[in-house]
């Protein structure tokens, strides 16, 4: 062999062993995004994440947080057009919906035995099914109600009402004491959507709730009207602060907590926002029965993780999610949000915990939300319905034929 040749693979193999050591430690990338909710919730997650990245140094964890609205909104096309191999979402229809698009990719078998085995609470599993797989991974749950003062309603001896009638003789003494009921937050809308689904779910029940939802009953259904009627005579008696109508809602909270509105009604999430100094006097009581022949269904949105099939690092995802189930992460996450973890063995959140598991363990029936059970394109027409609505005079017939419109257009 010539002296040349044999420098040659010399050569070659000493630059073979210099790249080999660099080839085996590339880490595999694992590509998250999700909501930013509040400042505990990101601080934990991202805990979360600095704790796999050190237990797992072979996998590169890239991360991207959005705010609420905007994620929900390009949600779809960033399912389409990203590149994240787990997603923050929400159980309901446009889960579903992504779901049958062939825009996730089921959990598979060896990962669902997991949580089955962990006991997941196997309502958290199965609100992800979807053509016999789940497509989500369950991370937190939590119910809809009243926030109120404590002080404030044993000061003008009110109890949580349970009634209809009740609840209206709650407003009228908070009124009678110059505070105004109720305060909304709805700039974004998503609050009042909480009030609708509510008064549909009390006065007509789950049944058609769901059909309404799924786009099988026309809003302009005298059942539906009835349900703007009944909140327009609550607005119309001035039971709703102005101030508060097209705020966000954290800029309602104060009023809350300096007693110039009674309640808000709001997930118990809400709770994580709470100062310090008046947390232990905030309380938590369902929404009112409206018939005594329809039984109380309530909201209780689950939020998962999901799998975009865009993602291309499957192996380092379920590493991910195994991390998750095995160490207990989720109820960082959990203590963060003031929600009920999925796993339900985890602590329950501290200052609104009795009274959720309450509302949650009585139900007749749970729903999500309603973005998160109505058909996609319902959505936007229902929300500019009640954007209308709730601008004096508070006109049902202007809402309903707005939303019927709106969602037939849609459809063109």
């Amino acid at each position: 062999m010539s002296t040349r040749i044999q420098n040659w693979l010399a050569n070659g193999l000493i630059c073979a062993a210099v790249a080999l050591p660099s080839f085996a430690i590339a880490a595999e990338q694992l590509i998250i995004d999700y909501v930013v909710s509040n400042t505990p919730q990101r601080k934990a997650l991202l805990t979360i994440i600095d704790q796999f990245a050190a237990a797992n140094p072979d996998i590169q964890v890239k991360h991207n947080g959005y705010p609420q609205e905007p994620y929900k909104k390009d949600f779809i096309n960033r399912l389409k057009t990203g590149r994240a191999d787990l997603a923050f979402w929400y159980a309901g229809e446009r889960l579903r919906d992504a779901a049958e698009h062939k825009l996730l990719a089921p959990l598979d078998a060896d990962l669902v035995a997991l949580l089955k085995k962990k006991k997941f609470a196997p309502a958290t599993i199965e609100g992800t099914r979807v053509g016999g797989e789940v497509y989500g991974f369950p991370l937190y749950y939590y119910a809809w109600g009243f926030v109120y003062r404590k002080s404030l309603f044993n000061r003008l001896d009110i109890r949580p009402p349970a009634t209809w009638a009740e609840f209206q003789q709650a407003c009228e003494r908070l009124k009678a004491a110059g505070i105004t009921p109720f305060g909304l937050g709805a700039k974004s809308i998503w609050p009042a959507a909480g009030w609708f689904d509510y008064l549909n779910l009390r006065i007509n029940g789950i049944d058609f709730q769901r059909k309404l939802l799924r786009g099988d009953v026309r809003f302009t259904d005298p059942k539906v009207r009835q349900v703007f009627d009944t909140w327009g005579d609550l607005l119309r008696k001035g039971y709703f602060l102005e101030a508060t109508m097209d705020q966000e809602m954290e800029r309602v909270l104060p009023y809350l907590y300096r007693n110039h509105v009674g309640m808000v009604l709001m997930g118990s999430f809400i709770a994580a926002k709470f100062p310090g100094a008046i947390a232990s006097d905030m309380g938590f009581f369902p929404f009112p029965s409206y018939s005594p022949d329809i039984p109380n269904y309530e909201e209780a949105p689950l939020d998962v993780l999901v799998l975009p099939t865009t993602g291309v690092n499957h192996r380092a995802r379920n590493r991910f999610l195994t991390y998750l189930v095995e160490s207990g992460s989720l109820r960082m996450i959990a203590d963060a949000d003031q929600t009920f973890a999925a796993q339900p063995d985890l602590q329950s959140p501290a200052l609104l915990g009795e009274a959720t598991n309450s509302i949650l363990s009585n139900a007749a029936g749970l729903t999500y939300f309603f973005d998160r059970d109505a058909k996609t394109e319902l959505v936007g027409p229902t929300y500019e319905g009640l954007r209308l609505f709730l601008k004096p005079p508070h006109d049902t017939e202007q809402a309903v034929q707005h939303i019927e419109k709106a969602r037939h257009k849609g459809k063109e």
